[in-house]
């Protein structure tokens, strides 16, 4: 597989000479990479590949092409030592040359040259690739690049081309013979002006090349100017001069203060200081005058051609009796983050077997309070004062504690079972985290305090444990503590709060959150059934006790509470 970048490669290094030994060039080659004399490397290996071609070999100047800087080659190297010698390449080549050609294949596109006239010499930022016709595709780096072609007798053809990476830019070039071309001269008086040849910018003045005969209409042009339309008649062989008298097109601008102070930037470009009178080109402008210790005043204007706006500015004092001493003014916009801990207490029922199934389980009465804990989050965003957003990361951790009695009466179609009369008292802890991309807006309400609220959604993982301890009147008991269980769930994260400025770029906050999931989407919310177990009592007399399948928890978990914390940045 042979590429116009690899055929520039093997040109790159003078042929030995008389026929090289694969082995010793490769060793030298290897000698010259560990020493990191890439150039010579890369003569050794296209050395051995002349000799023998080896995966050796080509592997190798692809490693020291890429060394070099030589993007395009190297790309080609990596691909040609993947197509030729894939069985002979180690798993380590391979990866190496993937990621070597994902790597470059950013880096690098294709430029396709399609030379019409056969013969011509064609060079690429000033190196010589060939004699036309030339290879279809030529990888090269990204960015700008030179192309030009020329011939004997004919005008040599220049232009430039911008490759994006992985894109193909294609240059069609037409060789025109030199005795069929005027020359044209093109001049202005005053500041260049951009030159338009029936309609195409050529450059700006002073501008000559050569054109075709006939008839063409040469203008100008700039920002603020425009020159008449001026047909053109050229002759093959002939010069001719065309002289552009550009007239003005620009707006006018005139910015005052009303104290004559002030800074005037038009365009993001301070101007002058207390008055301003510009031309500016027709348009959309801004207008923007500062002043330390006024509001900023800022105004859009568009103007059409040889329009004049005039403005009078009087700049209003900052209020500055509420702001606090020493606290700086907030920034609009950067890069923001903090933490917090958090009080949990459990919105409603957890949703355990005891607070869905409890006449199922046969007991006579369940005792099922809400869950509660706490957890520990911390977030980091961007902030375009008032919106930001933000990744938030938090753990949290709850347990409830509720109980079932049983008074050993038999039910029908209960199962299992109410007997033998007993008191379970069951413990469920949960465990686990939650990542959500969230949004935050902030509410100043004075110089030191502000409000903020944040939400967003994303994913939350909880592991889940129960014991059950079952005590009959005798005294007997039984310990009973399945393995534990773990769920996915989409999780909601809402969070509101007073925030107190230490700093500039520290705050204090106090408030409250939500944190919600559901425990019966992905993973496991329950334990398996088992066997009867055995609970011996004070008499030691073996009593059965049933043990169902238990729900840790179902459906939506809600959490609310307080929280502290602390907010960095802006």
């Amino acid at each position: 597989m042979t590429t116009a970048s690899s055929q520039a490669v093997g040109q790159s290094a003078a042929a030995p000479a008389q026929p090289a030994n694969d082995k010793a060039e490769i060793s030298a080659g290897d000698a010259a990479a560990r020493a990191k004399d890439w150039a010579t490397a890369l003569a050794h290996y296209q050395s051995a590949t002349r000799a023998l071609p080896s995966a050796r070999a080509e592997l190798g100047a692809a490693n020291a092409l890429y060394q070099l800087g030589r993007v395009g080659e190297a790309y080609d190297a990596y691909a040609e030592a993947q197509a030729d010698f894939a069985p002979q390449l180690s798993t380590a080549d391979k990866t190496l040359a993937a990621g070597r050609l994902k790597e470059l294949g950013a880096k690098t596109g294709w430029l396709s040259l399609r030379v019409a006239e056969p013969g011509a010499n064609v060079d690429l930022d000033g190196q010589s690739i060939g004699i036309s016709p030339v290879p279809a595709l030529v990888r090269v780096a990204t960015g700008t690049h030179d192309v030009r072609v020329s011939k004997e007798g004919f005008t040599a053809f220049a232009t430039r081309v911008e490759v994006i990476a992985e894109g193909k830019a294609i240059v069609d070039v037409t060789l025109v013979r030199a005795e069929t071309q005027g020359h044209v001269i093109v001049q202005t008086r005053g500041e260049p002006i951009r030159v338009l040849i029936d309609g195409v910018d050529v450059g700006a003045t002073p501008w000559q090349g050569d054109l075709v005969p006939g008839t063409h209409v040469v203008t100008g042009r700039s920002s603020i100017a425009e020159a008449p339309a001026q047909p053109v008649a050229v002759v093959s062989g002939a010069t001719v001069t065309v002289d552009l008298i550009p007239s003005s097109t620009a707006a006018h601008l005139q910015v005052r203060t009303s104290d004559g102070q002030g800074q005037i930037a038009i365009d993001g470009v301070v101007k002058g200081q207390g008055t301003l009178a510009a031309d500016v080109p027709a348009g959309p402008h801004s207008v923007v005058v500062t002043r330390d210790g006024y509001q900023i005043y800022k105004r859009t204007v568009s103007l059409s051609a040889r329009e004049t706006w005039a403005e009078t500015v009087t700049l209003s004092p900052r209020v500055v009796a509420i702001r606090t001493p020493g606290l700086a003014e907030r920034a609009t916009e950067g890069v923001y983050g903090g933490f917090g801990l958090a009080g949990l207490f459990g919105l409603g029922s957890q949703g355990t077997e005891l607070d869905t199934h409890c006449d199922t389980l046969g007991a006579a009465s369940c005792q099922t309070p809400s869950p509660a804990g706490g957890g520990l989050f911390g977030y980091a965003g961007w902030t375009w004062n008032p919106i930001g957003f933000e990744l938030m990361v938090g753990g949290s951790f709850d347990a409830v504690r509720q109980g079932a009695s049983f008074d050993g009466m038999g039910r029908s179609g209960n199962l299992p079972l109410s007997m033998p009369a007993r008191d379970e008292t069951f413990h469920f802890y949960r465990a686990g985290g939650v990542a959500a991309v969230r949004a935050r807006a902030v509410f100043p309400i004075g110089p030191a305090l502000r409000g903020t609220v944040a939400g967003g959604l994303g994913v939350s993982y909880k592991q889940m444990f129960m014991t059950r301890r079952a005590v009959v009147p005798n005294g007997g008991q039984d310990l009973y503590a399945p393995g534990s269980i773990g769920y996915w769930s989409p999780a909601v994260t809402v969070e509101a709060s007073l925030q107190v400025r230490f700093t500039p770029t520290l705050a204090l906050s106090v408030g409250g959150l939500m944190w919600a999931d559901n425990a019966s989407i992905a993973g496991s919310d329950a334990s398996p059934p088992e066997a009867p177990r055995k609970i011996v009592d004070a008499n030691q007399v073996p009593e059965p006790l049933p043990t169902p399948q238990y729900h840790f928890a179902s459906g939506p978990q809600v959490f609310i509470g307080p929280l502290i914390g602390l907010q960095f940045g802006p």
